[in-house]
């Protein structure tokens, strides 16, 4: 005769929000008396209300699967195997191993549990709990950064005391990135607002997304004018050196192309790194500096041989390199301090960042050209 023994009902205690309780009975078997082992997977049902971690789409509650593998620690390969024939999960990429209360202390692969002998002990070929473990109410960003961190392709759900809830399989943690990548890209387009004003300047009225806009684009009017400025200062020597003057488009063009894509790579790789913002600044500073350096080096023989001039051609070179690093800083700041003010980015950062790498930009040129060519 078997003796059943309920090792956990887990409830909704005002602390951890669940929308669902899952048992898990352990039975003795008569042909192993004294050795306990797994015998019915799991039990879910459902109760009258849904609590609110129902409804948060934030956290790995979303994505939690119960159906999944699970077996007791002291069992062996083959009985784990046995008792797998003709049951269906939701997942069954891994087995997860609990103890007499539940609490999950290892996680078998599929391939290694296949490929074990029948009396191999499960503890033999289980990997640590902890690296898989997240809580019921983790970040589902969190949770997939510490997936892709740890090169793992699922996560067992625990809750406060370490006791065995679930699982999130692959194919959760891809959507979750997936929509966290794709909500990193709509927030610097402008597209998902984060605020009722970002929301107004994409739904209000004509004449309010103008109103909205009009500031930024009126400091980028005075930034011109104030480059059209510095730019006359240097009439007399574009009249003497009308060569000069051909280059100025691809030097601000070039430099604002790669404050572009800093901007564009620095938002998308935030989204999966928790890294300090010095080192990302100082490694896309680099990248900054050997683009424009590599664009310098291809343009210095190009110019020199089409002008004869040696002087024109460094200027070119060097303003490349120069300029490109410069625009890379500005590309990377720019959002960083436009959020950080309280300011809608994707309205003020483009307009500003422009007008700043394109006057420095220019700068940079005639500086070089007067030392250089003038």
């Amino acid at each position: 005769m078997q003796q059943s023994t309920r090792l956990r009902k887990v409830r909704d205690d005002g602390v951890t929000s669940l929308s669902r309780w899952t048992s898990y009975d352990l039975r003795l078997r008569p042909d192993q008396p004294g050795k306990e082992a797994v015998t019915a997977i799991s039990r879910i049902q459902t109760p009258d209300r849904l609590l609110p971690a129902e409804t948060n789409g934030q956290t790995v509650a979303r994505y939690l699967v119960m159906s999944v593998p699970v077996a007791g620690w002291q069992e062996s390969a083959g009985e784990a195997r046995a008792r797998m024939i003709g049951q269906r999960f939701d997942d069954a990429s891994h087995v997860f191993l609990l103890c007499e209360d539940s609490r999950l202390v290892g996680v078998v692969a599929i391939r290694d549990l296949l490929g074990a002998a029948e009396a191999t002990s499960l503890q033999d070929i289980a990997r640590a709990a902890e690296a898989y473990s997240v809580s019921f109410d983790a970040d589902r960003e969190d949770a997939a950064s510490v997936a892709i961190r740890s090169g793992l392709s699922i996560l067992a759900v625990c809750d406060a005391e370490g006791r065995f809830l679930g699982a999130v399989p692959a194919r959760a943690l891809m959507t979750i990135l997936r929509d966290e990548h794709l909500e990193d890209l709509h927030h610097m387009a402008g597209i998902l607002g984060k605020s009722e004003a970002a929301k107004d300047a994409l739904t209000a009225a004509p004449h309010r997304r103008a109103l909205y806009r009009l500031p930024w684009l009126l400091f980028g009017m005075a930034g011109s004018a104030a480059a059209t400025a510095m730019m006359s200062r240097f009439e007399a020597a574009l009249s003497a050196h009308i060569a000069v003057a051909f280059f100025i488009p691809a030097i601000v063009y070039l430099a604002d192309s790669v404050g572009t894509q800093s901007e564009v790579v620095v938002v998308r790789g935030l989204s999966l790194t928790d890294s300090a913002l010095l080192p990302l600044f100082a490694g896309e500073l680099g990248t900054g500096a050997l683009l424009g350096s590599m664009l310098g080096c291809l343009a210095f023989p190009i110019v020199w041989f089409f002008f004869s001039s040696v002087g024109l051609a460094a200027t070119v070179g060097i303003s490349l390199a120069v300029a490109s690093t410069i625009a890379t800083a500005f590309g990377f700041l720019m959002p960083w301090i436009f959020a950080r003010l309280g300011y809608d980015a994707a309205l003020g950062s483009g307009p500003v960042a422009t007008v700043v790498q394109d006057t420095f930009s220019l700068m940079t040129y005639f500086v070089f050209a007067s030392w250089l060519v003038f």
